[in-house]
């Protein structure tokens, strides 16, 4: 989501759309446009409303996409979107590609380094899962480590993939806004949490970096509600939406199984770490 100067709105011919109150809104719907491939852009200004743009081509379907907006401003698909772009994503021409921004986790190596070990553990359990396991679960707690290690283990590739994208999303945009320390950290503390909870109440069968993306959601949620910023990652219908996957989880009623102590203890850990946590000055808006 990013705010664009009058110099580059007027370099491609942007048509005034509309005028938003809330800042965080209009940038929102602007990337929620992007997303569906219209050139619409979001102009921040110091004082008054944001703007709305979007080029003639787009100016019907995207003033189709406000009122439905406005209707409907909590739907998860506006979210969806915003995630997806969760910084600004180099453009060329008049086109508004959507992707993640691969190339710019070089400024997040936290993020990164954590993202190419759960690929590396996953290889190495096709390749012979019971070493992978018995080496990584926490099995042995006289050896520190393994309070950790479990966080690192994936048993299926959508298990994988659904945590490695949300720990892309928000572990980048915390690693941006509080620094590589702070996400290492947290990534640390919050991993332990979960895994101790779910090992002192089940047991040792378990794995998955679930725990810390529950932490990073309690963590992210709360953080905006304090310190409100004109970039949400979180909304509230989709804070629900967690929550109400959570209580399912734990009633048995799903089709996967879940290690559901340590979901709800890595959103205590970010929920609390969250308390204990301002955004740094220069980095609150980014």
């Amino acid at each position: 989501m990013n705010g664009n100067n009058p110099s580059r709105l007027s370099a491609i011919a942007m048509r005034k759309l509309a005028e938003i109150n809330n800042s965080a809104a209009a940038l929102l719907f602007a990337d929620y446009c992007q997303s569906k491939g219209l050139q619409v852009e979001a102009e921040l200004t110091p004082q008054g409303p944001a703007i709305l743009h979007c080029d003639q081509a787009s100016y019907e379907q995207a003033t189709e996409l406000l009122r439905e907006f406005i209707n409907q401003p909590d739907h998860p698909r506006y979210q969806t979107a915003a995630w997806q772009r969760s910084q600004p994503v180099a453009q060329s021409g008049s086109q508004g590609a959507m992707h993640i921004p691969w190339a710019k986790l070089v400024h997040s190596p936290v993020t990164s380094i954590m993202l190419v070990f759960c690929l590396l553990v996953y290889v190495w359990q096709q390749v012979n899962f019971q070493s992978a396991v018995t080496t990584l679960q926490l099995t042995e707690p006289q050896q520190l480590w393994r309070w950790f290690t479990p966080a690192l283990l994936h048993f299926s590739v959508t298990h994988l993939v659904f945590n490695l994208l949300w720990w892309l999303l928000l572990g980048a945009a915390v690693e941006r806004r509080f620094g590589s320390v702070y996400l290492l950290n947290f990534m640390v503390v919050t991993a332990v949490m979960s895994n101790a909870a779910q090992y002192f109440l089940v047991g040792t069968n378990f794995g998955g970096l679930s725990g810390v993306v529950y932490a990073l959601f309690g963590f992210c949620w709360l953080n905006q509600k304090r310190y409100p910023q004109p970039r949400p990652l979180i909304s509230d219908a989709l804070a629900v939406f967690m929550v109400v996957w959570l209580i399912l989880g734990f009633a048995d009623v799903l089709w996967v199984s879940m290690a559901n102590w340590a979901h709800l203890a890595g959103l205590l850990s970010g929920l609390i770490m969250a308390l204990l946590v301002k955004p740094l000055p220069a980095a609150a808006n980014q």
